[in-house]
């Protein structure tokens, strides 16, 4: 019995013993769980907090970029700048970043994005609209998780901030709104009918116009000479949407860089032009369709009488009777008084909504499709009527058409004058601008885009 009681009295002692030593490692264990809970409301905080400064960073910087260096140059000082004016780590740290930590791109993905100090020129960056801001890893120590050996002792975080705009798709190259030519039309265009862009003139044939592509605040013109132009009609952009019933500041004479520029569609990079490929890529396909040109592929070859001409005629807008002359206001030559000859080459991509190639006799006085590729000339990925770039130029599909805007010219002309947005219609260059005999640009019209326009602000992506 005594010897019974004995062993109850030291079995209980022993239990007492496991108590205690369980007791003890719950509380390392629930202290560590409190202070790793601490610890991580501590990391989300600091993550908020550099996830606020790479925004704010990434925005003050976008807004700088214009598509030229001097703006690549301020983006990087203003998110600098923004970035040092935000703390973090509870509010005790401020953030320091520096050139290394941003990048640059035309897209706000990941792939787009180049290390903004690549940028060294403005061709480089007349398409790089979007900034990409990254903190860089920062460590915050740990307060009550150190009894947890599994935990590193330093806890870090980082955040990535990508804002900027997507540039409006409208080539700074703008073209005068057209008097009814007796069809259906739209601002005084047909589709699938080609313009010779400084006929397409009222004020008076022989004059382009071209819109400042930085600013459309009345009487602000950042850019109004060549070569401030020059990056925008390379990649065939504008840093701001223009408003139909809004204006635009027009400027007047194309010159051959900014004909230069254009012909970079067509896998053409004269030293004027100073496009590079990897922002300004040719075209697809590089096929001209030039009426004198003969043989398979040309405009001759699906066109059943031979053009004569690149675009309609156009004619003195007072008396249609006459040609047109650099004294007399000029227009398209209304439909009632055309006949075969007065057509340009026809359909090299674009038609009128629903019109077939039997369409053609009744639409072109007597004119027919013989041998008309479809869809179109343009869209064939083989054959005759397609010409592909240099391999070292990969294309891409849609750089020959122009979105141009289309202008009320009754008061354009002249340095930084405003002129009315009547619509944005594109225009497909059917061949090169920058041609000795005819430095002139043609294009097929193909239609009005629709309205309004897609905005241009500035906005955090990711």
């Amino acid at each position: 019995m005594i010897k019974q009681q004995g062993f109850r009295a030291k079995f209980k002692s022993r239990q007492q013993g496991a108590v205690a030593i369980i007791v003890a490692i719950s509380l390392v264990v629930l202290i560590g769980m409190l202070g790793l809970v601490l610890d991580l409301g501590h990391l989300y905080v600091t993550k908020t907090e550099l996830q606020n400064s790479a925004d704010a960073a990434a925005l003050s910087g976008a807004k700088e970029l214009n598509g030229t260096l001097t703006g690549i140059n301020n983006a990087i000082n203003k998110a600098v700048e923004t970035a040092g004016r935000n703390k973090y780590n509870l509010h005790s740290q401020t953030l320091v970043i520096s050139s290394a930590n941003i990048r640059v791109g035309a897209c706000p993905s990941a792939g787009c994005m180049v290390p903004i100090t690549n940028i060294t020129t403005t061709a480089l960056a007349a398409d790089k609209t979007f900034l990409e801001v990254n903190t860089g890893s920062h460590g915050i120590g740990k307060w009550f998780a150190q009894v947890l050996s599994s935990v590193a002792s330093n806890l870090a975080t980082s955040a990535v901030a990508v804002a900027g705009k997507y540039v409006a798709n409208i080539t700074p190259i703008a073209i005068c709104r057209m008097p009814d030519p007796g069809t259906i039309n739209e601002l005084g265009y047909e589709r699938g009918m080609s313009y010779k862009v400084s006929d397409a003139n009222p004020i008076g044939p022989g004059t382009m116009f071209w819109i400042d592509p930085e600013s459309n605040t009345p009487g602000v013109c950042p850019v109004t000479n060549t070569n401030g132009t020059r990056p925008y009609v390379c990649a065939g952009r504008t840093a701001y949407t223009p408003v139909v019933g809004g204006t635009v500041n027009t400027n007047t004479g194309v010159s051959t860089p900014q004909l230069e520029s254009l012909d970079s569609r067509f896998d053409s990079y004269g030293p004027q032009g100073a496009c590079d490929p990897t922002t300004a890529p040719p075209d697809f396909n590089i096929k001209e369709y030039r009426y004198s040109s003969n043989g398979a592929g040309t405009a001759k070859s699906w066109m059943g009488t031979d053009p004569v001409q690149q675009g309609i005629s156009f004619v003195d807008a007072d008396d249609p009777t006459e040609s047109c002359s650099s004294s007399n206001h000029c227009k398209p030559k209304p439909y009632s008084l055309r006949v075969t000859a007065d057509h340009g080459v026809l359909w090299s991509r674009f038609r009128p909504a629903g019109k077939t190639v039997s369409d053609w006799p009744a639409s072109y006085y007597g004119n027919t499709a013989t041998s008309y590729p479809e869809s179109s000339p343009y869209e064939q990925t083989s054959g005759n009527f397609f010409q592909a770039p240099a391999v070292s130029h990969p294309g891409l599909p849609g750089r020959r058409v122009l979105n141009m805007v289309i202008l009320n010219c009754s008061a354009a002309g002249g340095v930084c004058r405003q002129a009315e947005v009547l619509g944005v219609g594109r225009f497909f260059m059917q061949r090169k601008a920058n041609v000795p005999s005819d430095q002139d640009i043609y294009v097929e019209f193909g239609g009005l885009l629709p309205t309004p326009l897609p905005n241009s602000e500035i906005k955090l992506y990711r």
